[in-house]
């Protein structure tokens, strides 16, 4: 299994940004820099569980609201390609750390093309 930092990052400035919180603020918190705290929002440094921990508390959110969508599976493109869960793996994979609007838009797509394939012509 991998973890995607670059996603617990976008996790970290979504949560930092409903907060109303700016980078320098959370860093003070921290008690880190802001260029290391940055360097963790944009996912170019690992945060050690600790750090997400301390992070989540400094947010007041759920550990696990910071953890979403991070995990990608090793042995994934190894599944069948007309497999449905593997589908929505992909499609769960695209959709990590997109806007909820981003997230509807691309629902709403992929249902428009299930009903175009599935009208009586195509069959």
């Amino acid at each position: 299994m991998i973890v995607s930092y670059k996603t617990i990052g976008q996790n970290i400035r979504a949560a930092r940004k409903d907060a109303g919180l700016t980078q320098e603020q959370i860093a003070e918190r921290l008690k880190m820099s802001q260029l290391h705290f940055g360097r963790l929002e944009r996912g170019e440094r690992p945060a050690s569980l600790e750090q997400i921990a301390q992070i989540a508390q400094t947010l007041r959110v759920p550990l696990s609201s910071l953890l979403n969508g991070c995990v990608i599976e090793e042995d994934f493109a190894a599944m069948p390609d007309e497999s449905a869960q593997a589908l929505g793996k992909t499609i769960a994979k695209i959709a990590s750390g997109c806007s909820p609007r981003a997230r509807r838009l691309m629902k709403a797509l992929c249902q428009d093309v299930a009903a175009s394939d599935k009208l009586p012509e195509n069959n």
